[in-house]
């Protein structure tokens, strides 16, 4: 790990990462999420002239959904620390013609709006792992009394879900001279695994347990298994390159280098293929609380 290496570098080192892989992310990775988004604004039951905020938008998926929910009516903030994604979410709220909804480039540990200020606090998979309990602390604070907060998060893995394989497939072709950028990624990658805080975030109990404690009340956790499928392996790769540091990782690697790593994860992944296709099951985790 680079010497020095803080938790404040290592989220603005992310946030560039999300920046800079704005239109891949838009592309690959949104399209899978989109219909876990909707069950999350479906679920907040967003009544005409409602105040949301959406933490962590991105490229603004669930901020839309929400937008639209609500027929035009009231107001949706949503925020990011990405400008990149930022600016494409704005692009797309504007073709979609959608003037109850703003953008702010704001940090979730820092949400510069006054106490009570939103009906809904909506995220999907935007609770960091890195400062989760001080944006936790920040939601709960811009709540109205009886106001709702509702989070779409990862559960713990399984074997099905096909995290571990990949990972291990790509630790064991990744290049041992690495860039300087990549050099931080990895080191921040490995302060955010040190913490603890990565694996507390996809343990439900641990999360729904940290909401009470910040004082969110009827907190409730429903975990999903969903069923997700990729065409080909060529689909998969490129859902998984369109994070920046996987992108570097791979890039990084070298012609031969990814041809090797192409053939092992083929070889790895035979046991999820299903029909001609490769399936996995995520561990996906609805919440819901009150202020």
């Amino acid at each position: 790990m680079r010497a020095g290496m803080n938790p404040d570098e290592a989220v603005l080192l992310w946030v560039d990462e999300y920046t800079r892989m704005a239109e891949a992310y838009e592309a690959n990775v949104v399209p899978r999420f989109a219909p876990f988004a909707a069950r999350l604004v479906e679920q907040a039951s967003l009544a005409r002239n409602a105040t949301v905020l959406d933490v962590s938008t991105g490229t603004g998926l669930t901020a839309m959904l929400a937008a639209t929910a609500l027929g035009g009516t009231g107001l949706v903030v949503a925020m990011d620390l990405a400008d990149g994604a930022l600016a494409l979410a704005q692009t797309k709220a504007a073709r979609a013609g959608l003037r109850n909804l703003r953008f702010e480039m704001l940090d979730s540990r820092n949400i510069v709006y006054r106490g009570g200020a939103f009906d809904r606090v909506l995220t999907s998979f935007g609770l960091p792992a890195i400062g989760h309990g001080q944006v936790l602390q920040e939601i709960f604070r811009v709540l109205k009394e009886g106001g709702t907060f509702h989070m779409l998060g990862w559960g713990p893995r399984t074997r099905e879900a096909g995290w571990d394989a990949w990972e291990a497939i790509l630790a064991a072709h990744r290049t041992g001279t690495p860039s300087k950028a990549l050099a931080q990624v990895r080191a921040a990658s490995e302060l955010r695994a040190a913490s603890g805080d990565y694996a507390a975030i996809r343990d439900p109990p641990a999360v729904t347990a940290k909401m009470e404690a910040t004082g969110f009340s009827r907190v409730h956790a429903e975990p999903v298994v969903e069923t997700v499928e990729f065409a080909t392996l060529d689909d998969l790769i490129a859902y998984h390159a369109s994070f920046g540091p996987t992108e570097r990782e791979l890039a990084e690697m070298g012609e031969a280098g990814r041809a090797a790593f192409r053939s092992d994860l083929e070889a790895r992944f035979a046991e999820y293929r299903h029909d001609d296709a490769i399936r996995l099951r995520w561990f996906l985790v609805y919440y819901a609380a009150a202020r």
